[in-house]
């Protein structure tokens, strides 16, 4: 920069005007060349043989550095903030972006205009020939004053106007052409004035002026707010990008451009389709061979592929602006000419939510969880998603906690053992990588790999797979946010082999009278158990409880009836201890996430708060129902029934059971371990001989066999267990069966069979009775 000096003559630069165009005014005010003014400032050297390249001027109109402006400033009477004002950096991170090294306007960012101008003939009419700044941005394309289309080129020469800076060493006449021509013989400028170009008047409530009126503000705040953005509002730059995305596809991808015409006047759509010109010219602006990845050069163009974008945008939602997308550019097949892996540079999360709900319908199920489709704002996974998705896993059961499952299964028509690990494994996948095959491996999960596709059809046949996905996004981002107090992949790992033995669930039956029962009982209870603590299927439990036939499946369902709360209790306390056995001291015993977060969500399922406790019970415990009875009577599912059971089982009814059970504790009271044990084994008594003994019945006495778990030899044995001898001599004495059977706790056909056996004295001879014997 050279030494400045004050200008004799000052003008004041007009509202908008660009630098160029200011100082194209003061020179052509003082009779004399840009050259001489712009050297005068201190811009440029003087050298008046030369002209300076318009590189040069170029930068100076793009970008001015602190010494440059100042010295503008001092110079032409301006201040240094209007000096910047007149320059396309004030645009810079608005409408387009300034690269400050080169001090160019980068042209495939945002349809950045480096060089190159529309413009509009009634301004110039009015000011003189005063160039406007934002005629440069290539997001200008109607004039707001005159309602005008911004005209493209100059209609003697063909070009675009500005594309290169005029030269400095001949004067200029602001308002005209300065391209060179080649009509003129020698060449020479243009000259062409802009002001007698004719332009195509618009409709002041048109889409093209409120497009341009939306552009316009969304410049000057800096922001976009409106449609799809109220939600999730964005900086204006990023709204342009996502417009320079969407006009790239409109622009491509539109297999009829018919289906453009209602948001355009015809003229402007004709104008847009006209062919391009075959003659070109090194200094001509290139034409974008690819529509829409450069600024249009022709302002029908960029009005027709605004107007449209906008159109979309201005929807409530990025699925109705998905709907309308994918409407306009849908083949006639059905076919959706986008691909879920194409990435947009400089775009939105809007846009690319936007570009998700279009192609949403066309996705398997696994990738409508895993963009998270559903929700309003569709996204991919990030960079993390891995890490994440590892994460989440640590905190997912195979089983979706009882609570969550009720909620989102639909009442009929799902069964708990494939739904609930299907939901688990579709909760790995939300936002998340791999697909439902990794998801069933990394829970360990019993689910077949086509049990997801298979169910995801299901639900959507039922029409409840948005709200599923839904809700199960809401569960996705509580657990990353607030993670969960228990380690499922520990719980997994877990040796279960030694959970609740028999000698534990005797005892635990005990301590609360409760019927121990039969083999089966214990292992439901160990069953129901394992599921609770570990989070996977009983069917994964160890071989000695695992119900591997469908029976014994269909039989633990219905388990949930011989609960009472002090079993439950009980139950809990042993599973606490087993968990410390195992170095598990820090977690809870179970624990679910809060449903609350769902509450808004229209799923198929119930919430088990709304059960009502009262009648439940009464169904279970008076009216003796099932489970599944009990579910149908209250219309819920049959697992809500049995997960509020599990929580909260029906109290014992005071009835015949329970004076069952007091005549078994009194049993149990008169006929200790080893007590019945003698008369039992040893002694050989009968169960009648033994309950008539200790003033109970004999249902109470088979209790405690099973309970003490006393098996003795066949009954053709027992009478090994009688002294012959003695047997001999009481009936030596006169003493009849009957009484000896009721002395010695055998039956009456026992003591005489033996004695008849035996031939001892009062019996029946076995001659005798072979005579009275009927043949054959």
């Amino acid at each position: 920069m050279t030494h400045a000096r004050t200008l004799p003559i000052r003008l004041a630069p007009h509202p908008g005007e660009a630098l160029d165009s200011w100082w194209e005014a003061i020179a052509h005010r003082l009779g004399t060349t840009t050259g001489d003014v712009l050297a005068s400032i201190g811009l440029l050297p003087r050298s008046p043989s030369k002209p300076v390249s318009s590189g040069v001027l170029g930068r100076l109109v793009t970008l001015l550095g602190t010494d440059q402006a100042a010295a503008i400033a001092w110079s032409a009477g301006a201040t240094e903030t209007e000096v910047h004002a007149m320059t396309l950096a004030r645009y810079d991170g608005r409408a387009h972006v300034v690269d400050p090294q080169r001090r160019r306007v980068a042209a495939r960012h945002v349809w950045g205009r480096p060089r190159g101008s529309h413009y509009c003939p009634a301004c110039l009419a009015e000011n003189s020939g005063r160039w406007l700044l934002r005629w440069r941005l290539g997001w200008s394309f109607a004039c707001l004053d005159h309602h005008i289309l911004l005209v493209d080129t100059c209609p003697r020469c063909s070009r675009m106007p500005r594309h290169f800076p005029a030269t400095t060493r001949h004067p200029i006449t602001p308002g005209r052409c300065h391209s060179p021509s080649e009509k003129d013989t020698p060449p020479a400028r243009c000259g062409q004035p802009f002001e007698e170009v004719p332009a195509l008047t618009l409709a002041a409530q048109g889409s093209v002026i409120a497009a341009q009126k939306l552009i316009e503000e969304a410049i000057s705040r800096g922001r976009a707010d409106f449609g799809v953005y109220q939600t999730h509002p964005q900086p204006s730059l990023a709204l342009f990008g996502d417009l320079r995305a969407l006009a790239c596809i409109l622009l491509r991808r539109v297999p009829d451009p018919d289906r453009l015409a209602g948001f355009v006047p015809p003229e402007i759509l004709a104008l847009h389709q006209q062919p391009v010109p075959d003659k070109r010219r090194s200094f001509d602006p290139v034409e974008e061979t690819r529509p829409g990845r450069l600024a249009p050069q022709r302002a029908a163009t960029a009005a027709l592929a605004v107007s449209a974008a906008l159109h979309i945008l201005e929807q409530g939602d990025a699925h109705r602006a998905g709907a309308a997308l994918r409407h306009l550019i849908r083949d006639a097949d059905g076919t959706i000419p986008l691909k879920v892996g194409l990435r947009w540079a400089h775009t939105s999360p809007v846009f690319d939510a936007i570009h998700l709900a279009t192609l949403a319908p066309r996705l398997k199920h696994s990738d409508q969880l895993r963009y998270r489709t559903a929700d309003r704002l569709p996204s991919r996974p990030g960079p993390s998603a891995t890490t994440r998705t590892t994460q989440r896993a640590r905190r997912t059961p195979t089983q979706l906690w009882p609570a969550w499952s009720a909620r989102l299964s639909p009442v009929n028509g799902a069964l708990s053992r494939t739904i609930r690990p299907a939901l688990s494994c579709y909760l790995l996948l939300i936002g998340g990588t791999g697909d439902f095959t990794t998801a069933t491996r990394r829970l360990r999960s019993p689910a077949e790999d086509r049990l997801g596709p298979h169910m995801a059809f299901r639900l959507t046949k039922q029409g409840h797979w948005k709200a599923i996905s839904l809700g199960l996004s809401a569960l996705a981002d509580y657990l990353d946010q607030e993670g969960s107090p228990i380690d499922f992949d520990r719980r997994r790992a877990t040796d279960y082999r030694d959970l609740l033995p028999l000698g534990a669930w005797r005892q635990l039956c005990r301590d609360i009278e409760f019927d121990v029962g039969g083999v089966r009982r214990h292992q439901f209870a160990r069953a129901l158990l394992f599921e609770q603590i570990s989070g996977l299927p009983a069917t994964l439990a160890p071989a000695a409880y695992a119900p591997a036939t469908q029976e014994l499946r269909t039989m633990l369902r219905t388990f949930e009836t011989d609960l009472t709360p002090a079993l439950v209790s009980q139950l809990e306390g042993h599973a606490r201890e087993f968990l410390a056995q195992q170095g598990i001291h820090d977690e809870p015993l179970t624990w679910q996430p809060p449903t609350d977060i769902i509450d808004d969500l229209d799923l198929p399922g119930c919430d088990l708060g709304d059960i009502d406790l009262g009648t439940l019970h009464r169904l279970i415990r008076d009216e003796s129902l099932t489970t599944a009875q009990a579910a149908r009577r209250l219309g819920v599912s049959h697992d809500a029934v049995r997960f509020v059971l599990q929580e909260q089982p029906a109290p014992p009814k005071r009835s015949a059971k329970w004076k069952r059970g007091a005549t078994v504790r009194r049993a149990r009271a008169a006929l200790p371990r080893d007590k019945f044990a003698r008369l039992y084994l040893e002694e050989y008594r009968s169960l009648k001989w033994i309950a008539k003994h200790a003033d109970v019945n004999e249902e109470a006495i088979k209790v405690l066999v099973r309970e003490y778990g006393m098996t003795r030899e066949g009954k053709a044995t027992r009478w090994r267990q009688i002294d012959l001898d003695w047997l001999r001599a009481e009936r030596a004495a006169g003493r009849t069966c009957r009484e000896l059977a009721e002395e010695t706790g055998f039956s009456l056909g026992m003591i005489s069979y033996l004695a008849r056996r035996h031939d001892m004295p009062g019996g029946r001879p076995r001659a005798s009775r072979e005579m009275h014997e009927v043949p054959g």
